[in-house]
């Protein structure tokens, strides 16, 4: 039987199975970072000056 594996980037694929339904996914290699070479970053400065004001007498 085919089933569909829709990912959530609207991206479909199909695999023969057993299993009777269709599956939805989170990440796919269309999608995954690994496989499209892209970094998502965030704005973390306001995290790191925060952890640095916290920790900053066992930096010394």
């Amino acid at each position: 039987m085919k089933i569909f594996f829709n990912c959530i980037c609207k991206e479909k694929f199909f695999l023969f199975s057993s299993y009777k339904n269709n599956l939805n996914i989170n990440i796919c290699n269309n999608c995954h970072p690994y496989y499209t070479k892209k970094k998502n970053f965030s704005d973390n400065s306001e995290k790191i000056k925060k952890f640095n004001k916290k920790y900053e007498k066992f930096f010394k």
